[in-house]
């Protein structure tokens, strides 16, 4: 798999690897705005386990982990 990717990559002009590339940053961007919490969500009674999700989908956006590793 990894090496007909690699020739895939290889084979590619740079102007459309450069479109490959901002693409995935794209796609990567919208799929980090839908599964991040809301600065709007967290509030002063959410529950301890609400508040422990909240720190914990924090620290994964700070860390710049897909949500669906």
């Amino acid at each position: 798999m990894n090496s007909k990717f690699d020739d895939l990559v290889r084979s590619l002009t740079p102007e459309t690897l450069e479109e490959l590339r901002r693409s995935v940053a794209e796609e990567l961007g919208g799929r980090r705005e839908q599964s991040a919490i809301q600065i709007e969500n967290i509030h002063a009674k959410m529950s301890d386990d609400e508040r422990e999700q909240a720190m914990r989908e924090i620290g994964r956006v700070l860390r710049g982990e897909d949500a669906h590793a």
